[in-house]
């Protein structure tokens, strides 16, 4: 892919392995519509070249960091498109790069060549983990907040906009008894990034205490970082106080208000053993607080931090959507300086429009909504399964499975189903034997939706 100079783009794709001779690269025009959202861009431009053939089985797609530096946007962009596409069954990713699924059947389009042995159908994403209800943001005031944003394109800081960051420092003592100024928050592109630069930060690499089982997109940032990982098993009381990690951890990552996957909260007793634990060993607490907005919940850590320990990673991915590939990080003192250098700049027109929406009490009132929304998916699930875990936010939960049962045989006749589920085994970081279990997101699709696939999954589950 290059650049024209009229700032229009061009994808260039060849077979992998190919060279790339000028005459018979393909070279196909796109052009980026700055006043919608850029991951939603992304994933439209890719599938329909899918769709149409332009790209075929097996073609190569631009690394992440690539295609946002040519695209001029922030890489969590591309990310999160690229994990859409992926989720959809379109793309893989190996160490080799990104590309498409040399499986897939187009209609109409070329065969590609026969995988060795059999392999299930693409997952079409139904029950993904991870994916929100997006199909609830709409209405006048989010169409507003858009037109706003382009009518006027500002640049910010690479800490990011000024108005955005009071706005979510407001946003954050309401809904988290946090108070903090703007100037200790940094906009980012998600929650991933924000552990990128808090990491970066920091200014060593270390040891990273990880909650196992954990969110595995967040680790791998530190472990591409250099950093160590030490897995620190939450099962012995849920997050309770014997699930401490050691005194050679330099930073601590940890979600106590929502652990992932089991939706466990850390009790209070934990919370102030767990910051006297970074106190003795000088180390930085990094809390996730994703979800938060959807559930009632204790105080984050960080409104127990009184020496300045704890870094706190919010996003708008689950209230809003993940194409906006926007989140903010609550900075320590001690960091503030040394973050604010490592900044890479976010979509300053994505910016302004969750700005401009959250000063209508836009985001307020969509958040109510999608509260009511998930507390109806948590309930749909439940009535199937009330054997199972719901997370309290109502977008993921967790069906344990018969000790002995293969996970992997359940999760490959999901898959093969259409079910884009997830074996509990990928979400444990150290080795040994695992209670079974498949976990799930509610967020995809209709309600009605739901249900029936809830239904396929019991049935694929009851037949194990």
């Amino acid at each position: 892919m290059v650049k024209s100079s009229s700032g229009a783009l061009f994808w260039t794709t060849c077979r992998i392995g190919e060279r790339i001779p000028a005459r018979s690269t393909e070279v196909t025009h796109v052009q980026i519509d700055r006043s919608r959202p850029l991951p939603a861009q992304i994933v439209e431009d890719v599938r329909g070249r899918i769709t149409d053939s332009r790209l075929a089985p097996g073609d190569p797609l631009p690394s992440t960091r690539v295609l946002a530096r040519q695209l001029g946007i922030s890489r969590g962009s591309v990310v999160s498109a690229y994990e859409q596409l992926v989720g959809e069954g379109l793309l893989i990713t190996s160490p080799g790069g990104t590309r498409v699924d040399p499986s897939l059947r187009v209609p109409g389009g070329p065969a590609a060549a026969p995988a060795p042995g059999p392999r299930p159908a693409p997952p079409r994403g139904d029950l993904k983990p991870g994916e929100p209800a997006t199909g609830l943001l709409t209405g006048a005031l989010w169409r507003s907040a858009w037109r706003a944003a382009a009518a006027r394109p500002t640049a910010h800081p690479a800490a990011g906009s000024e108005r955005l960051r009071a706005l979510v420092a407001e946003h954050v003592r309401l809904t988290r008894s946090v108070r903090v100024e703007a100037h200790d928050i940094v906009i980012t592109a998600g929650a991933r990034d924000g552990l990128r630069l808090v990491l970066a930060a920091r200014g060593r690499r270390g040891t990273l205490a990880v909650e196992d089982p954990g969110y595995p997109s967040l680790r791998h940032v530190p472990r591409a970082m250099g950093w160590r990982l030490q897995p620190v098993d939450t099962r012995a009381a849920g997050t309770g106080p014997r699930a401490t990690p050691d005194r050679h951890a330099d930073a601590i990552l940890v979600t106590p208000n929502h652990q992932f996957p089991t939706g466990a909260q850390m009790p209070a007793a934990r919370r102030f053993a767990l910051l006297e634990a970074a106190r003795r060993a000088d180390a930085l607490i990094v809390e996730d607080d994703y979800d938060s907005a959807l559930r009632q919940t204790h105080p984050p850590l960080l409104a127990l931090d009184a020496e300045g320990r704890v870094a706190m990673l919010g996003s708008f991915s689950t209230t809003l959507t993940p194409a906006l590939a926007l989140g903010y990080l609550i900075v320590p003192p001690l960091l503030r300086e040394r973050v604010a250098d490592l900044c890479l700049p976010t979509s300053g027109l994505v910016q302004d429009a969750v700005a401009a929406y959250m000063e209508a009490d836009g985001l307020r009132r969509h958040t109510a909504r999608v509260r009511r929304e998930y507390r109806r998916r948590r309930t749909a699930f439940v009535e199937i399964f009330p054997e199972g875990v719901p997370m309290e936010s109502g977008l993921r939960a967790v069906v344990p499975l018969r000790a002995g049962v293969d996970e992997d045989g359940v999760v490959a006749r999901c898959r093969a189903q259409g079910l884009a589920v997830e074996g509990m085994s990928g979400y444990w970081s150290a080795r040994g034997p695992r209670a079974p279990g498949i976990v799930l997101g509610l967020g995809t699709g209709p309600l009605d939706r739901l249900r029936e696939r809830l239904a396929v999954l019991r049935r694929t589950v009851d037949g194990s």
